[in-house]
């Protein structure tokens, strides 16, 4: 039996096709919601800004982004946004997993550099799999943001002054433990709500990321930064796992490799250099001794009894000795 279209018929047919098809090409779209807990001025939200749009176009714009910068909340609330589904993708400090958290106890590493060769080492690979077990999610990359600096509203003339302190952390065991060990009183309070604690007293002092304690223009509450280091920032950038099944493989490699390459010289890099401008700041607004520079040679020394009982205790023994040989 012959089946024969009018041209009515055919012109209906062809109508429909072309009805039809930007409905499937709008339903193959995916859009990822993406959320860090500072303001679109921060590094880590420039690199991902710069990251988002490069993956938007090598994919045809099938994947796109929406991103949150310090509109959603702090960084523990984003992260367990991202676990329950409301996010897709979390950047920041927090875990709340002592395998990430202990690496931001002060001179854990040495520099940038070696954090990124232990994060590449079985370390980085135990952390990560506690991450994906306890969030669902997976670890897209470390993304090195410079320096975890102190800012201060009395100036000191050694880390030892900080006894007897109230000092803001992040919920992050590395900070605290940090913080502590020179007799000072850490207060965790999310980011978010930094500047108001500064405003209003409730701490003497804030310690956090130098890049976005500027951006977030701690300086206006807080006179005084100390630009010897206290630490290394290191964001994790986490993708849940409904979203990265969302993802077709060759996806998955683009958004992967892209954050790769992209974080040696957008984030590592940027970071690296930003500090003295970040300083430069900080001086413009409070004035040159608002920039307080101490004698910290010794400090790696003095506080690898604390970072070594640390890393052993959540690598297990000889995990210390591991770091050290990165």
């Amino acid at each position: 039996m012959k089946t024969s279209l009018s041209r009515r018929g055919l012109m209906l047919s062809l109508g429909g096709a072309a009805l039809l098809a930007p409905t499937v090409r709008a339903q193959s779209k995916i859009t990822l919601r993406y959320g860090n807990a500072g303001n679109a001025q921060t590094l880590s939200n420039t690199f991902n800004a710069k990251l988002f749009a490069d993956v938007t176009s090598k994919t045809g714009g099938a994947v796109a982004f929406t991103i949150f910068a310090g509109t959603l909340g702090g960084e523990q609330k984003l992260l367990e946004s991202m676990a329950l589904g409301s996010l897709d993708i979390y950047n920041g400090a927090y875990t709340g997993t002592r395998e990430f958290d202990i690496l931001y106890s002060p001179y854990f590493f040495r520099d940038g550099a070696q954090a990124d060769r232990v994060m590449q080492g079985e370390i980085g690979a135990k952390a990560s799999a506690v991450l994906q077990k306890r969030y669902r999610a997976r670890l897209l990359g470390t993304g090195r943001l410079g320096t975890y600096n102190l800012m201060l509203k009395e100036p000191i003339k050694s880390f030892a002054d900080l006894k007897g302190r109230k000092i803001r952390t992040a919920a992050i065991e590395g900070c605290i433990e940090g913080v502590k060990f020179f007799g000072g009183n850490p207060t965790p309070i999310p980011f978010d709500q930094i500047y108001l604690a500064l405003q209003q007293g409730i701490v003497d002092g804030v310690l956090t990321a130098l890049n976005p304690g500027v951006a977030g223009k701690f300086y206006e509450v807080c006179k005084y930064v100390v630009a010897s280091d206290f630490g290394v920032a290191l964001d994790k950038e986490v993708i849940s796992d409904t979203a990265w099944n969302r993802l077709k493989p060759d996806q998955r490699k683009i958004l992967a490799d892209g954050f790769k390459s992209l974080e040696v010289t957008d984030y590592y890099d940027i970071g690296l250099k930003q500090k003295d401008a970040d300083l430069a700041s900080w001086a413009k607004a409070n004035g040159p001794d608002s920039v307080i520079r101490l004698d910290a040679g010794k400090l790696y020394e003095e506080l690898e009894p604390l970072n070594s009982r640390l890393a052993n205790e959540v690598f297990g023994p000889g995990a210390w000795d591991a770091v050290k040989k990165a």
